[in-house]
């Protein structure tokens, strides 16, 4: 079964990310060409609304400009990225390599590729890990902060390699154990939250036949009580006075306040306590695992 799903991941695409300088972003995608092992490719590009709008030779935030300015400036940026993305797609079709584009539209880079990363259930990932000025032979590290934002944060199921002027920089692996892990204690937390429900259940409906029981019973026990209670009172008015009578009452109070308080986890099932502990565990290793990772 592990051999199947591994051999379906060799399968899937493989994600690259560029950006909108096709000149500084050409060594990446060479490199991404060369090492896709006969998979296809999918162009992804983050497009980022503009927040200023050029009026008149000077440009205004886009919240103070007519709407119908903003969305014009807009659609033209957007046609720009959609030409980028097609000059990408034509190098990679000059190497044969079979290849489509992706824009995601979104302020944020980062969290563009991430939430696409998710949205995609991307399995191999490729982006840059800085800018070609910082590379140099002894480069092992990111200097993106883009690219460390998406090693901190993107699916633990995504492999990730950071490329720099052609070269491969970090390599961050799929943790396929750690998230099968958690698939079975999300399991384990639904059966348990409708073993749950149903107990609840059970129980509200053999408490509903049984109130009318315990009602009777009761009155009938408190009535007990304060005959016992004058009668005792008598008595000890007998032979003590106020003082026994008031030693009476004492114990009373004491008898009432000896029942325990209840404790906040007194609800809560051993099997529910027993998750709660697994998974706190296992999301402290996932991001002690991510922050080695991307270090």
């Amino acid at each position: 079964m592990e051999e199947q799903e591994e051999a379906g991941v060799m399968d899937e695409r493989i994600y690259v990310a560029l950006g909108r300088e096709t000149a500084k972003n050409k060594s990446n995608l060479a490199w991404a060409l060369d090492n896709c092992e006969g998979n296809k490719i999918c162009i992804v590009l983050v497009h980022r609304p503009a927040q200023m709008i050029p009026v008149l030779g000077t440009k205004f935030d886009a919240a103070t400009v007519d709407e119908e300015l903003v969305r014009a400036y807009r659609e033209k940026q957007k046609a720009k990225t959609d030409k980028i993305l097609d000059e990408y797609l034509r190098i990679c079709l000059r190497k044969g390599v079979q290849a489509e584009k992706l824009c995601v539209e979104m302020n944020s880079i980062e969290k563009g590729i991430v939430q696409m990363i998710s949205e995609n259930k991307v399995r191999k990932f490729i982006m840059g890990a800085a800018s070609d000025k910082h590379y140099s032979t002894k480069m092992e590290e990111l200097r993106s902060k883009k690219a460390i934002f998406v090693c901190q944060h993107a699916s633990a199921t995504c492999h990730i390699r950071f490329i720099c002027k052609g070269y491969l920089i970090h390599t961050r692996e799929a943790r396929m154990d750690e998230v099968r892990a958690l698939s079975a204690l999300l399991s384990d937390f639904q059966r348990l939250v409708s073993s749950q429900s149903s107990t609840i259940s059970d129980q509200d409906s053999r408490g509903s036949k049984r109130k009318s029981e315990e009602e009777e019973e009761g009155e009938e026990e408190e009535r007990t009580s304060r005959t016992s209670s004058s009668r005792s009172a008598s008595t000890l008015s007998y032979f003590g006075g106020s003082e026994a009578s008031s030693s009476v009452s004492v114990m009373e109070e004491k008898s009432n306040r000896s029942s325990p308080p209840s404790l906040p986890c007194s609800g809560m099932g051993l099997g529910m306590i027993t998750f709660l502990i697994n998974s706190t565990k296992l999301w402290q290793r996932l991001a002690i695992q991510n922050h080695k990772h991307c270090e």
